[in-house]
Parts: structure tokens; sequence; C-alpha cells
């Protein structure tokens, strides 16, 4: 089986533009590999992002032999200014864990302050990350049945993994006194979009 992406879709008010880190977990595809992971980064504009005419080197997540119940996991962080992905990215690389380039060399080639940082890589970052890293913002997952697998695209929702606030001002000039900043409360567990990845069987 193949995965790749097509679509990754923010709504309000994650319609920003930065880099998107996109975590990807295959959950026991097979006896004896309890988990496979990838890590892509990804350039989002106004909260979207489309790779259907991509190569399949950028848009490629697996190639995986799967038998059974499979389990498809993604997370993802809020598009990330440059500054923001730096400090994301050392975070990672500093969990403590001996191994890190394997995981993320190839998502994250393109970012010099990498080369300085990662030195080895295991799956264990991935537990780390899953399980304690607050940015990855919303999560969403599916279950396959390898059984009655077929080609085609699968739709992934993404719901808030923690509450979100945003605050608004008015558009428009405005006075001091005339400002008005409207708040609203996003709850944990609130629909944020959706990501569509493509299941090709080989």
């Amino acid at each position: 089986m193949i995965i790749s992406l097509n679509t990754l879709h923010f709504d309000s008010p994650l319609q920003q533009t930065g880099e998107c880190i996109l975590l990807t977990e295959l959950i026991l595809p097979r006896n004896g590999i309890a988990r496979k992971v990838a890590l892509k980064e990804l350039r989002i504009n106004r909260g979207h992002r489309s790779l259907a005419r991509a190569p399949f080197y950028e848009k490629g997540i697996f190639k995986e032999k799967v038998d059974g119940l499979v389990g498809l996991k993604v997370s993802v962080t809020r598009p990330l200014k440059h500054s923001e992905w730096t400090q994301f990215a050392r975070q990672l690389l500093s969990t403590g864990i001996e191994s890190t380039s394997e995981l993320l060399r190839s998502a994250w080639l393109s970012h010099a302050v990498l080369e300085d940082l990662m030195e080895s890589g295991t799956d264990q970052l991935a537990d780390r990350i899953a399980e304690d890293e607050p940015q990855f913002i919303a999560s969403g997952g599916i279950d396959l049945d390898s059984e009655q697998l077929v080609s085609g695209p699968v739709t992934i929702p993404l719901r808030l993994n923690q509450r979100l606030r945003n605050s608004e001002t008015a558009p428009g000039p405005k006075s001091r006194e005339q400002r008005k900043i409207s708040t609203q409360h996003y709850r944990k567990g609130s629909p944020i979009g959706e990501l569509s990845m493509d299941l090709l069987l080989d």
C-alpha cells in the first residue's frame, strides 16, 4: 500500500500562511511492527495546500505492507512562521533522545539549523512528540482493514487537541476608543479542518 498526501485544509481561525508540520503514524501495520512514522513539512497558504499535482517525492508518505486492522493517525501544527518553526525544531531535538536524524532528515533537510543539531534517529521521538508536544494543535485518525482496502482517496477530519482562543480587531481605521476586539473561543475537540490522502494498492 502506498499512502500519499492530497490536500490539507484548515478552517478559521487557522486559515493562516506559514510552514505546517505533519506527523503521520501507521499503528500496528503488521505483526512485529508497532508503529511506522513520517514527518512532512508543508507550506500552507491561507489555511490550504493541495498536492494533487505534486511529484511523488513531495507528497509520498508511506510504502508499506499492511495486515489486518491498521490505524492511520495524523497530527499537525498550526502554520508556523520561520522563527517559530526553528524553535519548534529545536524543541523536538532537545527531547533527550539519542538518535533523531533518520526520522527528521528526509522531511527537514532544507532547514540548515537542523544540520547542526541532528545526529541519528529512532521512532521513539515520535512517541514523545505525539504525547507531550503541545504545538501539535490538531489531530485525527481512521481505521483501515487490509482485507477491505481499495485504491482511492480517504479523508481524515482534524479536531483541536487543546482549547484555542482567537482575538481579532474589527477592520477599518479607528481611534483607540473605537477599536473593538472580538474574542472567539474554540473548545478542545472542535472540528478545525481536514486532511485528504490517496491510497494506492500495489
